[in-house]
């Protein structure tokens, strides 16, 4: 399996106005053969990224924004990891350092340049946490099906 994402394109809609959802699923194979997928329906603000430093780092549109929508999937636990067990997807549920570490893989294999990449791994991992736990408080008050 070839690292990288194996899509040619991903098509999302605008849901809220900060928001998109996928219309198609978006796969993602790890250096270490792991195969991720971001679900149909999953949502995305691209990279969170302070308006402040957004002419050298956009939050869309660039290199780096397919590698956003897999690390929000992670942080907003909708991210999937293929089973070759039992030949089904299941929720990868990755920790924030894994979730991290997966979003600076996925950058270096979209060709973001070393400076940029870590500049945003870095800043995730000072000040990440306040996403991560935010995401998963909104889950725990989501209904059950």
């Amino acid at each position: 399996m070839k690292f990288g994402f194996t899509n040619e394109y991903l098509d999302v809609r605008t849901k809220d106005g900060l928001n998109d959802e996928l219309l198609t699923p978006l796969l993602y194979a790890s250096k270490s053969d792991d195969l991720f997928r971001v679900p149909i329906g999953s949502t995305t603000d691209g990279l969170s990224v302070p308006r402040a430093v957004q002419n050298v780092i956009p939050a869309v549109g660039d290199e780096a924004w397919w590698a956003g929508v897999l690390h929000d999937a992670a942080y907003r636990k909708t991210l999937e990891k293929w089973d070759s067990s039992s030949q089904d997807w299941i929720l990868a549920n990755l920790s924030q350092f894994e979730s991290d570490s997966l979003i600076l893989e996925a950058m270096e294999s979209q060709g973001v340049g070393l400076i940029k990449r870590h500049t945003i791994y870095r800043a995730l991992r000072m000040f990440g946490s306040f996403a991560y736990n935010a995401d998963r408080k909104d889950l725990s008050k989501s209904p059950r099906v």
